[in-house]
């Protein structure tokens, strides 16, 4: 039933809610004159069959090309909507019983020991491959692996019929589904199931130099997840896919005083290996980096030619032997600390150069340096204080301590036990010490020297409630207002 040469394919479509498959037989140059002709659909769910015939009501055929004594001729079968794993199409013509009717010849089975006069397994029947239904399978070991990259063409075979539109795969990601295609490659037949492959192709230059939409910040999964779907009238087929292999970066700026970080350790191994794999024989692979920050986030600048010193950096390299490292003495890394100390997000992306041209990116990520930050209210109110309360002495608290607190936020990367201290200015105009008082912060008197007020060990944010009094030593003799 499958013509590569000409085009005859067995089709699926949808038609409001009915299901359509279209096959293709050689038949009787007036077939069409037989009324004799039935259609059945065998079902398959599991390891259970059934079957239920299709009223020649809901099944339209069409002569494609004539020969002497026969035709092509394309049934369409309206399925309604039928549940099954997998079915096949089986046409029963008996017309005229022989070769002198317009039915179909008694030996169209197959034969235990080639001779087709004795043999008739399946008599003036003819039978569809399997097509897969509602249980569509993926046969392309690739992509089963999830890991997806752009600028690699790869195929994609299935036990389902062609579909008719042009391109039918569709990812979840609209940036990602600008950069690809997917076309109908062909079909055969395997152990008498049908196999259509389509050819997935993507263009890496629609992505070079995209960041928004395709930035990741997951510092505990590799590259962007994304769903490739296959809108099949019967099934939908969904593939899981990871794009690109790069994982976020989280780290503190204590971490980085400490040790240096290692890119490696941050792009999945088993992409660096496919990649390779497939670009790399009688190549040379080479990968250079790019960051763009949150005020142009698809502005990407090349690392080496920004930032010059430190050359064992390793900004530029051979893939999968070189590797890009960060320590707190570069002066990337100090922008990059710089720039979260202002509040701005960094963005990462490899990419990778097969002899010099462009030919895969990573996905972009985000590159987090964590820096302790502390918070304190704009003020503490302790209202109007009477003079003869200063003047005699006395203990105030802030009229706002409900909501007078210290924050701070502390990079859950950090090992560290962190201290807050505080001092007063002794010298100061404004000064309290000037009137004879003292300030109370976290039950510690202040003073001009700094002094430890805290001791945090625990990670994320820390809320402290100041707890402010102010205090006035009195004077010895009284005091009338």
């Amino acid at each position: 039933m499958i013509n590569n040469d000409n085009g005859q394919y067995i089709e699926e479509y949808e038609e409001g809610n009915n299901i359509h498959v279209k096959v293709r037989i050689l038949a009787h140059i007036d077939w069409n004159k037989s009324t004799k002709t039935r259609y059945y659909v065998v079902m398959q769910n599991g390891d259970s069959f059934s079957g239920q015939e299709i009223s020649s009501s809901n099944v339209t055929r069409t002569k494609d090309v004539e020969y002497s004594k026969t035709a092509v001729w394309t049934v369409d079968l309206s399925l309604g909507n039928v549940k099954a794993d997998k079915i096949q199409i089986c046409i029963f013509d008996d017309d005229g019983k022989g070769i002198f009717g317009y039915g179909f010849w008694e030996a169209n089975g197959v034969d235990k020991d080639g001779n087709r006069n004795t043999d008739k397994t399946y008599p003036y029947v003819m039978c569809s491959p399997i097509i897969g239904w509602n249980n569509v399978t993926n046969f392309n070991q690739s992509l089963k692996d999830g890991i997806f990259y752009v600028g690699r063409n790869t195929t994609l075979t299935m036990n389902a019929p062609k579909l008719q539109d042009s391109n039918v795969g569709k990812f979840d990601n609209s940036i990602l589904n600008n950069a690809g295609e997917s076309h109908f490659f062909g079909q055969n037949v395997v152990n008498n199931e049908i196999r259509t492959t389509y050819e997935i192709t993507t263009d890496v230059t629609k992505l070079d130099g995209i960041v928004d939409g395709l930035a990741s910040s997951d510092t505990n999964k590799y590259g962007l997840d994304t769903v490739l779907t296959y809108e099949i009238p019967s099934d939908n087929l969904k593939i899981p896919l990871s794009y690109g292999g790069l994982k976020a970066i989280s780290l503190s700026a204590e971490a980085l005083d400490n040790a240096s970080i290692n890119t490696k350790d941050y792009l999945e191994s088993s992409f660096v290996d496919k990649v390779t794999g497939d670009l790399g024989t009688g190549h040379t692979l080479t990968y250079s980096w790019f960051y763009s920050t949150s005020d142009n986030i698809n502005d990407l600048k090349k690392v080496s030619t920004e930032f010059t010193n430190n050359k064992d950096r390793k900004a530029d390299g051979t893939l999968g032997t070189d590797w890009m490292t960060l320590s707190a003495k570069d002066d990337f890394t100090q922008y990059l600390e710089k720039q979260a100390l202002a509040g701005k997000k960094i963005y990462l992306m490899m990419k990778v150069y097969v002899d010099g041209q462009l030919s895969t990116l990573t996905n972009p990520i985000l590159v987090q340096i964590q820096t302790p930050t502390l918070k304190v209210p704009d003020k503490i109110d302790f209202g109007t204080i009477p003079a003869k309360d200063i003047y005699n002495g006395g203990s105030f608290e802030s009229l706002t301590k409900d909501s007078d607190k210290l924050s701070l936020s502390i990079p859950d990367t950090s090992k560290s036990t962190w201290k807050v201290t505080s001092s007063i200015k002794e010298n100061d105009d404004n000064s309290i010490t000037k009137i004879n008082g003292q300030l109370n912060i976290l039950g510690k008197n202040l003073s001009a020297t700094p002094i430890e007020v805290a001791s945090i060990s625990k990670h994320g944010l820390v809320d402290l409630p100041l707890n402010a009094k102010v205090s006035f030593r009195g004077v010895s003799q009284s005091f009338n207002p």
